[in-house]
């Protein structure tokens, strides 16, 4: 008797001992365990089994029912169809992955296993046992997965994988269609098998090595298709590595069409640029017809100037020559007839004597005009290049010209640097003072008895000086400051002003100097000059030269 009821105890004792394993088993898994008892239709459903789908432990009854209730309407066909083909003992176990919603209404993929652990004599199941496992963040990722390759594959780009020794790991639909292959015959080759310039094998290396060196880059390159042709690709290529492996993937790009386009842009751009320099030239000798037309209009307009202003004196001096010549005639025939009187005589020297000078004066008019229609021309004798002092030759042009201050309570003030040198021309700036100077004299200090002229010099930069000469004279009117460079223009004509003064002055500067001559001033404030020169002045520009 003692010894059944021994052997009972260690039964019981062994049977907790499982049972107790069992749950330590449950409690450490992270998956749900159910229990199906088929001949009195329990089920058994674990702690985990529950708050796996969110819900309390025991929230509800464990149950077929239960189970089939909370399947997606989508996978529960197959998930019943695979778990009867099991009973029926057409299969050794299953594992199905189906949805299940949770306490919250959303749907997490489970895969749930299970296998018959006790059938009866005619293999009917009466127990089953299987677990749960949550599978949702793989199906996630998987079908992430899915949707990156499937719109990899559909890219409208060439995409490609490939391994260090340039074997092709990947390629899709784009790939295959621009090079002519089958996937699978792609999936055989090389990079290399593909590059049509020569040496690829060397090529693929030194793409590998940059690639690994700077982890991305872009360049052109060519490909050869499966029928031979090649055609210009554009590849950008990334570097990684995965599982300790390195990769490159590669987009590439068909450029064909935009090296036909940049062919014919170039060759555009070319017969643009030739049709350019076509008319270019065109308009360049226009412009010198132009340029010489108005120059001869210019010419014309200074001769016509002159021969007005000439004709003046030049008239006045033919009067007075006519004149003494009939003079002279009564003269010689008051000496022939001996009729010659002393108080005729002293009348006749003296007319001679005022012709004398009305001759003179004329004369002198004339010349005066003359020697002005010449510094337009820039008489080329007159003009010699040298270095020389600023400071020193305002100084003693301004020391010349103290005579036409006589009678004049008029100032002058200089603020000239010393040791300012200049590669240039002394003639024709010190014309172009002196015609600045007589400006202010004849018109800007008419009615003025107190004027003051100031002339300042300072350097620009260390290639340029710029010289202000300013008057406080009468100024300027807008009307005429637009027109004070033109030949012949004069507010005075008749009274001493032949109008070329401030032309041959801009004509010196600009053509000679090389330099530029500005204007400013306005009525009752006087004016200003501004004269920038180089300190070295431009051969091209000197007199004689081809510019001139």
């Amino acid at each position: 008797m003692k010894e059944p009821v021994a052997r009972s105890a260690r039964s019981d004792g062994a049977l907790r001992a499982s049972e107790e394993r069992l749950r330590l088993v449950m409690e450490a898994t992270s998956d749900g365990i159910w229990d199906w008892q088929l001949a009195t239709d329990e089920l058994y459903f674990s702690d985990r089994w529950y708050t796996m789908l969110g819900y309390a432990p025991g929230e509800f009854p464990a149950s077929y029912a239960a189970w089939r209730d909370r399947v997606h309407p989508d996978d529960l066909p197959a998930a019943e169809a695979a778990i009867a083909a099991h009973l029926a003992g057409r299969s050794s176990g299953f594992s199905i992955e189906f949805r299940m919603r949770t306490s919250g209404g959303d749907w997490k993929w489970i895969n749930g296993r299970g296998k018959v652990s006790l059938r009866d004599a005619a293999q009917r199941a009466l127990r089953v046992v299987g677990t749960h496992v949550d599978i949702h963040d793989r199906k996630l990722a998987e079908e992430e997965l899915q949707l990156t390759r499937f719109a990899i594959d559909h890219a409208s780009v060439a995409i490609a994988w490939a391994r260090a020794d340039g074997r092709y790991l990947y390629a899709n639909r784009e790939m295959c269609r621009i090079l002519g292959y089958g996937r699978e015959e792609l999936l055989q080759m090389r990079v290399v098998d593909v590059d049509p310039r020569p040496d690829p094998e060397t090529r693929w290396q030194a793409h590998w090595q940059a690639l690994q060196a700077t982890g991305s880059l872009t360049s052109e390159s060519e490909r050869r298709r499966k029928d031979g042709s090649t055609f210009p690709v554009e590849l950008s290529a990334s570097h990684f590595e995965y599982c300790g492996e390195a990769y490159s993937i590669a987009f590439v790009r068909d450029i064909s069409d935009r090296k036909r386009v940049e062919a014919e842009l170039q060759k555009h751009r070319q017969d643009l640029e030739t049709l350019v320099g076509e008319r270019t030239a065109e308009l360049r000798q226009a412009m010198r017809q132009l340029v010489q037309s108005e120059k001869l209009a210019a010419l014309g307009h200074l001769v016509a100037g002159v021969a007005h202003e000439l004709n003046t004196p030049l008239g006045n001096a033919r009067l007075v020559a006519g004149s003494l010549a009939e003079q002279v005639e009564d003269f010689a025939r008051a000496c022939a007839a001996g009729s010659l009187y002393r108080s005729q005589l002293a009348a006749f020297v003296g007319r001679c004597q005022e012709a004398a000078r009305l001759l003179d004066r004329n004369t002198a008019r004339a010349a005066e005009l003359i020697s002005q229609f010449k510094q337009v021309a820039i008489d080329q004798a007159s003009i010699r290049r040298r270095t020389f002092d600023l400071r020193q030759t305002v100084e003693e042009l301004f020391a010349s010209l103290r005579p036409q201050f006589k009678g004049h309570q008029h100032r002058v003030e200089l603020d000239v640097p010393a040791g300012l040198q200049l590669d240039s021309y002394p003639g024709p700036l010190e014309q172009v003072i002196v015609n600045l100077v007589s400006n202010s004299l004849l018109h800007g200090f008419d009615g003025v008895d107190h004027g003051l002229i100031r002339l300042a010099a300072g350097e620009i930069d260390p290639d340029h000086i710029r010289l202000c000469y300013s008057d406080n004279g009468k100024g300027i009117a807008d009307s005429i400051r637009d027109r004070i460079f033109d030949p012949f223009f004069t507010t005075r004509l008749g009274s001493g002003g032949s109008g070329l003064g401030l032309y041959i002055s801009h004509n010196l500067v600009s053509s000679v100097l090389g330099g530029t001559l500005a204007v400013d001033g306005q009525p009752g404030q006087g004016v200003r000059f501004d004269i920038v020169l180089p300190k070295v002045a431009p051969t091209a520009n000197a007199p004689g030269g081809a510019n001139h």
